[in-house]
């Protein structure tokens, strides 16, 4: 290939199509993969959830060997709420993307504007019932999940040149709506793009997405001159992107400064299924499985486990023990930060794992955004260091079983009612809970405090292996355990 810019567009399965095999190695791989049973493209693409996983594992599969060594793949992808279960699709993509053999750099967060969210149906169950166990909030991010196939994570960064960004992005969303280019398709901001393509390439390096979509990563990559191959299966989406793009395609094309067409012979129907394969690739329906054996004595009725901490050699042989003192419908906290200084930290999906074989499934999941200064970061193929700036931790709710509501009299209800107002001008209904005028303590004591207003019920029993959760007016026994 010589040193003019192009681009390729490849209608077929990314996980099949032999094109991309003509190509050079991709040095950025950004995309969105079909989301599980999403409301409107892909709606029914999938027969149930191992079939979703079984994409993510060909397509990680197939483009092991495109990636150039140290080249980057971001993930746009987020847990999906699906008829009101909680999927936990980050901890178990990520579990298959690292038996292949990439490695996790780190997370970002997108943050959509707060004026998109409103009090919704899901967090309006609060309102009506202001009273612990109620609570489900709205989602107002999503996430950006960064591997690499190589290279070593905490490189030296002297003779580097250094990218520095936080690690939480405010972007404006782009909603599928009536009389849009996009309509009912599931197209993200141009800013996500071109902030990873910023970061992570020089100009003229190779920047690839598998799920193209309506074709907004490869307008990016074209506006910052950059290669481009976008590889989509639906053969419908053709005008969309050639409109998004500015440029017709042609099967003729011959000069290399503008767009080249490859067509495969694969087409695809939008309510075309796919066939699954054999293998438990998550352990989601052990979780929701109602007859779940819990043996053990049953005595807490939350648990607050801090994990931010935990090194990788690994969970104690506790831990499973532990679970089973949850009572059934009950909530267990654990509070997970994927970047922490000086310790190899366990992955999340091995701790989502050991909780889920309890029959304990997610239910919500909360982010913290605090003031923080630890870093993490990325040395790009070109020796380029990113570092990023380190700003939230996550809250994950998982609950054994489902809770009966009736088991409450209604003077113990009134006894434990939360303060709605409070709820509404501290944005408790939001899924990112703003603490960044805190540190670290500070902040902390105001989540225990509003986990435990949240999920108990006055004179209930609370484990934690922390010890500082004395904040709450909640009338509780607190008891400390060993993790």
């Amino acid at each position: 290939m010589n040193d003019s810019i192009s681009h390729y567009l490849i209608l077929g399965d990314c996980t099949k199509t032999s094109e991309i095999d003509r190509l050079p190695l991709i040095d950025l791989l950004i995309t969105s993969p079909p989301y599980f049973n999403a409301p409107f493209d892909y709606e029914d693409f999938y027969r149930n959830y191992e079939e979703f996983l079984s994409l993510i594992e060909d397509f990680g599969n197939r483009f092991f060997a495109r990636i150039a060594p140290k080249g980057i793949i971001s993930l746009n992808i987020d847990d999906m709420l699906v008829k009101g279960i909680k999927y936990p699709i980050i901890a178990d993509l990520t579990k298959i993307l690292m038996k292949i053999g990439f490695k996790l750099r780190g997370q970002i967060i997108w943050k959509k504007p707060e004026g998109y969210i409103r009090i919704s149906r899901r967090s309006g169950v609060f309102l009506q019932h202001p009273y612990p166990m109620y609570y489900y909030p709205d989602n107002l991010i999503e996430n950006i999940l960064i591997f690499q196939k190589s290279g070593d994570f905490m490189e030296s960064k002297s003779n580097s040149e250094l990218k520095i960004t936080q690690d939480i992005w405010p972007m404006t969303n782009v909603l599928p709506i009536k009389g849009r280019l996009e309509e009912n398709i599931a197209a993200f901001p141009e800013e996500l793009p071109k902030k990873l393509i910023n970061l992570f390439t020089r100009e003229k390096e190779w920047v690839c997405d598998p799920f193209l979509g309506s074709g907004t990563t490869m307008k990016v990559a074209r506006d910052l001159n950059r290669n481009s191959i976008g590889i989509e299966k639906l053969k419908e989406l053709l005008s969309i992107i050639e409109e998004k793009v500015g440029h017709k395609f042609s099967t003729n094309a011959t000069h290399n400064s503008i767009f080249k067409f490859l067509k495969s012979s694969n087409n695809y129907q939008i309510k075309k299924k796919r066939k699954g394969k054999s293998g438990n690739l998550s352990l989601i329906n052990l979780a929701l499985n109602p007859k779940f054996n819990h043996s053990g004595v049953s005595k807490y009725d939350l648990l607050i486990l801090d994990m931010r901490n935990l090194h990788e050699s690994g969970l104690n042989p506790n831990f499973s023990e532990l679970l089973k003192h949850l009572r059934d419908g009950r909530i267990l906290i654990v509070l997970y930060d994927s970047i922490q200084e000086n310790i190899e930290k366990i992955p999340l999906h091995i701790i989502n794992d050991q909780i889920m074989n309890q029959g304990i499934r997610l239910r919500d999941k909360i982010t913290v955004w605090y003031k923080n200064n630890k870093n993490w970061v990325v040395k790009t193929k070109n020796n380029e260091t990113v570092v990023f700036q380190h700003e939230y931790y996550e809250v994950l709710i998982y609950q054994k079983g489902k809770f009966d509501y009736k088991t409450k009299s209604k003077q113990e209800k009134e006894d434990s009612k939360l303060d709605k107002q409070k709820f509404l001008s501290e944005k408790w209904f939001l899924s990112l809970w703003d603490f960044r005028d805190k540190i670290k303590s500070e902040c902390d004591k105001d989540v225990f405090s509003r986990l435990i207003e949240l999920f108990t019920y006055n004179n209930e029993k609370v484990a934690s292996n922390t010890k500082i959760l004395n904040v709450s007016n909640r009338k509780i026994s607190l008891n400390y355990v060993k993790l």
